[in-house]
């Protein structure tokens, strides 16, 4: 079984194509007599309700969901009648980890608001701002970022700039590449020798913004991976707890540590940009790196889906997957829906690409500055 499916849903798909399209057992119906909607959506119903983990905390009443819907469902409901009512139940989780496919025919997530995704709505405008954020690095005198690793829809692994005494650091995703994310440790491994690679090019800074804005997740062993080139002794990074029984029974704490990793971690200053696209393994990234010093997060606040995807398969073929773990950080808080948290709210809206200036980068510089002026001898 794949140990890790927690990428956003615009690499979701990818993923069930494959082996692991039905990775996790569906809840069984009873009745036989049952036509193939109606067992589909009991199926459906039931496997949230035996796994899901976060009823209480996103205030989800699924005992009335399934009273005002199931009454809708018999043996002549259409596919799209059965679709928009799977989607109804599940939209107000605003979880972007639950996902119903229709195999080669359509989509939908559970989304979260987004304030970045009113900003930027479209895949024009997202590109705008990477520019906006490329010019206002060089204006600031780093270096014109250059990417690094294997590509994913046109993006390479890292991007990374140095200035004369910092450095910027890209990282768009937690998985190197299709061909390794189905191997947690060896695509953590790969990642880890690429970024020992771009760190040798920056030896020599004393701060890095490592920038994990618009992060679309892949797998922790990955985000561990990058931890570790900034950490400089073993620290514990997170807990997780696997849903077992009730709506509050968990399995036992499984507990991660971040390593020391690389010939030489980094020791420097770390200013970390999130924003509330920064998701899944991107989040688990953020909130492991808020545990070691001389690490500051400047943004906003990240997306707020950190567990694992259960993934199972309906009746009639459809997949689905839903959120059955609960991940806290090192000091036992989760962050579901919340998202791990910032040092300094900093949002980026549509008015940047107007100004050519990304203030979440101004606001990490202007960050670094206070830090070495309050560091100088006296």
């Amino acid at each position: 079984m794949l140990k890790r499916l927690s990428i956003l849903f615009i690499f979701f798909a990818v993923i069930y194509s494959g082996k692991s399209a039905a990775q996790n057992p569906a809840a069984a119906v009873k009745d036989t007599n049952l036509s193939l909607p109606e067992r589909s959506f009991e199926v459906f119903w039931q496997t949230f309700e035996d796994n899901y983990a976060f009823f209480s905390l996103r205030k989800i009443d699924w005992q009335a969901a399934y009273r005002d819907w199931r009454s809708k469902v018999d043996a002549n409901i259409s596919d799209d009648s059965l679709f928009s009512i799977l989607s109804q139940m599940v939209g107000p989780f605003q979880d972007d980890h639950i996902n119903i496919i229709v195999p080669g025919k359509k989509q939908f997530t559970a989304r979260k608001p987004s304030h970045f995704m009113q900003e930027f709505p479209d895949q024009a405008s997202r590109a705008k701002f990477w520019t906006m954020v490329d010019s206002s690095l060089v204006r600031k005198g780093f270096s014109q970022p250059v990417g690094i690793g294997p590509e994913h829809r046109g993006k390479n692994l890292f991007y990374f700039s140095r200035s004369r005494e910092w450095a910027y650091l890209r990282i768009g995703r937690c998985f190197v590449s299709r061909e390794t994310v189905d191997s947690p440790k060896v695509d953590a491994q790969l990642a880890g020798r690429i970024l020992d690679s771009v760190l040798t090019q920056l030896q020599g800074v004393k701060a890095i913004l490592l920038d994990v804005r618009n992060n679309i997740g892949g797998n922790d062993e990955f985000a561990y991976a990058i931890a570790g080139r900034f950490a400089s002794k073993r620290t514990k990074g997170h807990s997780k707890q696997t849903r077992t029984g009730g709506y509050e029974e968990f399995g036992p704490l499984e507990n991660w540590y971040i390593e020391p990793l690389g010939k030489r971690p980094f020791n420097g200053q770390v200013i970390m940009l999130t924003n509330d696209q920064t998701a899944s393994a991107g989040d688990v990234l953020a909130m492991i790196m808020s545990v070691l010093l001389r690490v500051t997060l400047v943004g906003d606040n990240t997306l707020g889906i950190y567990s694992d995807m259960y993934g199972f398969e309906l009746p009639n073929g459809w997949q689905v997957s839903l959120s059955n773990q609960r991940y806290y950080d090192a000091d036992m808080i989760c962050y579901e829906g919340r998202g791990t948290p910032v040092d300094l709210v900093v949002r980026n809206t549509g008015q940047d690409l107007e100004k050519g200036s990304d203030p979440v980068i101004e606001a990490a510089v202007l960050k670094l500055r206070h830090v070495n002026n309050s560091s100088a001898p006296r």
